[in-house]
Protein backbone atom coordinates (compact mmCIF):
# COMPACT_ATOMS: atom_id res chain seq x y z
CA UNK A 1 0.00 0.00 0.00
CA UNK A 2 1.77 3.02 -0.80
CA UNK A 3 0.83 6.50 0.38
CA UNK A 4 0.39 9.80 -2.04
CA UNK A 5 3.35 11.73 -1.41
CA UNK A 6 0.58 14.37 -0.09
CA UNK A 7 -0.05 11.79 2.97
CA UNK A 8 3.36 12.81 3.47
CA UNK A 9 2.45 15.64 5.65
CA UNK A 10 0.18 13.76 8.07
CA UNK A 11 3.09 11.11 8.39
CA UNK A 12 5.38 13.74 9.60
CA UNK A 13 2.91 15.21 12.34
CA UNK A 14 2.54 11.97 13.66
CA UNK A 15 6.49 10.76 13.75
CA UNK A 16 7.99 14.27 14.28
CA UNK A 17 7.97 13.92 18.35
CA UNK A 18 8.94 10.22 18.02
CA UNK A 19 11.77 11.01 15.87
CA UNK A 20 12.97 14.17 17.96
CA UNK A 21 13.00 12.06 21.04
CA UNK A 22 14.91 9.18 19.62
CA UNK A 23 17.83 11.56 18.12
CA UNK A 24 18.30 13.69 21.38
CA UNK A 25 18.99 10.72 23.15
CA UNK A 26 21.60 9.92 20.25
CA UNK A 27 23.87 13.12 19.66
CA UNK A 28 24.49 16.77 21.65
CA UNK A 29 21.30 18.70 21.93
CA UNK A 30 22.88 21.43 19.32
CA UNK A 31 22.52 18.84 16.74
CA UNK A 32 19.03 17.67 17.54
CA UNK A 33 17.12 19.92 15.32
CA UNK A 34 19.94 18.91 11.99
CA UNK A 35 19.76 15.43 12.55
CA UNK A 36 15.75 15.61 12.87
CA UNK A 37 14.94 17.70 9.58
CA UNK A 38 18.01 16.06 7.63
CA UNK A 39 15.82 12.71 8.63
CA UNK A 40 12.60 13.51 7.22
CA UNK A 41 14.57 15.29 4.08
CA UNK A 42 15.66 11.83 3.45
CA UNK A 43 12.10 10.38 4.28
CA UNK A 44 10.26 13.15 1.70
CA UNK A 45 12.33 11.86 -1.07
CA UNK A 46 11.65 8.51 -0.18
CA UNK A 47 8.17 8.69 0.95
CA UNK A 48 6.74 7.61 -2.51
CA UNK A 49 9.16 4.88 -3.29
CA UNK A 50 8.37 3.10 -0.21
CA UNK A 51 5.73 0.72 0.05
CA UNK A 52 4.13 1.30 3.33
CA UNK A 53 6.34 3.75 5.16
CA UNK A 54 6.08 3.44 9.11
CA UNK A 55 7.93 4.74 12.32
CA UNK A 56 10.09 1.94 12.09
CA UNK A 57 11.36 3.14 8.74
CA UNK A 58 11.69 6.24 9.61
CA UNK A 59 13.67 5.66 13.04
CA UNK A 60 16.25 3.42 10.75
CA UNK A 61 16.58 6.68 8.53
CA UNK A 62 16.95 8.50 11.94
CA UNK A 63 19.58 5.66 12.60
CA UNK A 64 21.66 6.48 10.00
CA UNK A 65 22.14 10.20 10.42
CA UNK A 66 22.71 9.80 13.57
CA UNK A 67 26.15 7.76 12.96
CA UNK A 68 26.64 10.54 10.78
CA UNK A 69 26.45 13.11 13.15
CA UNK A 70 28.63 10.98 15.59
CA UNK A 71 31.00 10.57 12.87
CA UNK A 72 31.22 14.38 12.50
CA UNK A 73 31.12 15.11 16.39
CA UNK A 74 34.24 12.54 16.14
CA UNK A 75 36.00 13.96 13.09
CA UNK A 76 35.31 17.88 14.86
CA UNK A 77 36.71 16.46 18.25
CA UNK A 78 40.07 15.09 16.93
CA UNK A 79 40.72 18.92 15.28
CA UNK A 80 40.27 19.90 18.54
CA UNK A 81 42.71 19.41 21.72
CA UNK A 82 40.86 18.19 24.74
CA UNK A 83 41.26 20.92 27.18
CA UNK A 84 40.51 19.41 30.51
CA UNK A 85 39.49 15.40 31.26
CA UNK A 86 35.99 15.67 32.22
CA UNK A 87 35.07 15.50 35.74
CA UNK A 88 32.01 13.90 37.73
CA UNK A 89 30.39 16.24 40.47
CA UNK A 90 29.65 14.32 43.19
CA UNK A 91 25.85 14.46 44.36
CA UNK A 92 24.92 16.90 47.56
CA UNK A 93 22.73 14.28 49.11
CA UNK A 94 21.42 10.60 49.31
CA UNK A 95 18.87 11.21 46.50
CA UNK A 96 19.74 9.21 43.02
CA UNK A 97 21.44 11.52 40.35
CA UNK A 98 21.21 9.01 37.45
CA UNK A 99 25.40 9.34 37.56
CA UNK A 100 25.57 5.54 38.33
CA UNK A 101 22.93 4.72 35.19
CA UNK A 102 24.93 7.07 32.94
CA UNK A 103 28.31 5.17 34.12
CA UNK A 104 26.74 1.61 33.57
CA UNK A 105 25.28 2.61 30.14
CA UNK A 106 28.71 4.19 29.10
CA UNK A 107 30.98 0.71 30.22
CA UNK A 108 28.42 -0.93 27.96
CA UNK A 109 29.43 -1.72 24.31
CA UNK A 110 27.37 0.64 22.03
CA UNK A 111 25.11 -2.04 20.95
CA UNK A 112 24.30 -2.99 24.21
CA UNK A 113 23.30 0.29 24.69
CA UNK A 114 21.20 0.91 21.72
CA UNK A 115 19.40 -1.69 21.91
CA UNK A 116 18.73 -0.93 25.99
CA UNK A 117 17.24 2.98 24.60
CA UNK A 118 15.39 1.71 22.11
CA UNK A 119 13.20 -1.20 24.48
CA UNK A 120 13.50 1.47 27.84
CA UNK A 121 13.36 4.86 26.70
CA UNK A 122 11.96 4.87 23.14
CA UNK A 123 9.52 2.20 24.15
CA UNK A 124 9.69 1.17 20.48
CA UNK A 125 8.13 -2.42 20.03
CA UNK A 126 10.21 -5.47 19.47
CA UNK A 127 8.83 -5.93 15.64
CA UNK A 128 10.05 -2.13 15.10
CA UNK A 129 13.31 -2.61 16.44
CA UNK A 130 13.78 -5.62 14.36
CA UNK A 131 13.24 -3.43 11.47
CA UNK A 132 15.49 -0.62 12.31
CA UNK A 133 18.44 -2.90 13.03
CA UNK A 134 17.81 -5.60 10.40
CA UNK A 135 17.40 -8.27 12.81
CA UNK A 136 14.58 -11.37 13.49
CA UNK A 137 12.76 -10.27 16.66
CA UNK A 138 14.11 -13.23 18.49
CA UNK A 139 17.58 -11.49 18.23
CA UNK A 140 16.46 -8.67 19.25
CA UNK A 141 14.77 -10.05 22.35
CA UNK A 142 18.03 -12.44 22.50
CA UNK A 143 20.31 -8.90 22.59
CA UNK A 144 17.84 -7.05 24.78
CA UNK A 145 18.05 -10.31 27.64
CA UNK A 146 21.80 -10.07 27.56
CA UNK A 147 22.22 -6.30 27.24
CA UNK A 148 20.47 -5.70 30.38
CA UNK A 149 21.99 -8.86 32.33
CA UNK A 150 25.21 -7.15 31.62
CA UNK A 151 23.58 -3.84 32.82
CA UNK A 152 22.51 -4.89 35.82
CA UNK A 153 26.22 -6.63 36.87
CA UNK A 154 27.31 -2.91 36.29
CA UNK A 155 24.95 -1.14 38.21
CA UNK A 156 25.58 -1.06 41.54
CA UNK A 157 22.86 -1.45 43.92
CA UNK A 158 21.31 1.86 45.34
CA UNK A 159 20.58 2.11 48.50
CA UNK A 160 19.54 5.37 50.09
CA UNK A 161 21.63 6.77 53.13
CA UNK A 162 19.26 7.27 56.08
CA UNK A 163 19.57 10.62 57.44
CA UNK A 164 20.50 10.54 60.93
CA UNK A 165 19.23 14.30 62.58
CA UNK A 166 22.12 16.38 64.13
CA UNK A 167 19.81 17.59 66.74
CA UNK A 168 18.39 14.81 68.89
CA UNK A 169 16.03 17.46 70.11
CA UNK A 170 14.31 18.61 66.64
Amino acid sequence: MRLPRGGFEEFFRSNYASVWRYVARRVPVSRTDDVVSTTFIVAWEKFASVESPSRAWLIRIASFEVANARRKNDREFRRRVASAPLELVAPANDEFDGAAVRTAMATLAESDQEILRMVLWDELPREDIALVLGLTVNAVNVRYHRALQKFQRLMPAYRPLTRVKEDPNE
